[in-house]
């Protein structure tokens, strides 16, 4: 039995609970209360259920796209994780989603393979810089790409 089901299960034998004890015992509660409890349902169940099930989905689908962004960061570019991500997922990520996923460590990592490859295709620092200020990539440090920044990811 999962977690929701527990929960909606406890919710529901403390809500009979209750309705047991405001009929025995009407004095022991207020107006409000027992209005309350009387026009509980099941649809109310429900409802909790189906949000505690969303949440719970959201939750897998979070942590199943935290660990594929971290896979993909090891051997990929970035503007490609991102590609990827978001042809397997449904939930849209950009730069700093991924930065919020992989941590920083691991995009300037792959941010330094990038540099390097453009480096050995003789693309300069200051035009790497250009590229990555165009395609928006978030800088660490700073708020936007320089020559120097480039140049010592490219080693």
């Amino acid at each position: 039995m999962s977690e929701t089901s527990d929960f909606i299960g406890v919710a529901r034998e403390a809500v009979d609970q209750l309705k047991r004890l405001t009929r025995d015992f009407p004095k022991l509660s207020s107006q409000p209360v027992r209005i309350a409890i009387e026009t509980w349902n099941e649809d109310l169940f429900s409802k909790g259920e189906l949000v505690l099930l969303q949440r719970a989905q959201a939750k897998a689908e979070k942590s199943a796209m935290e660990h594929r962004a971290a896979e993909l960061i090891e051997f990929n570019h970035v503007d490609d994780t991102i590609d990827i991500l978001n042809q397997e997922f449904p939930k849209g990520v950009d730069y700093l989603d991924l930065i919020d996923m992989v941590g920083k460590d691991k995009y300037i990592a792959a941010l330094g393979r990038e540099a390097a490859e453009l480096k050995m295709n003789a693309i300069s620092p200051e035009q790497t810089a250009e590229l990555w200020n165009s395609a928006g990539k978030p800088t660490v440090g700073g708020e936007r790409w320089n020559a120097t920044g480039v140049a010592v990811l490219m080693g």
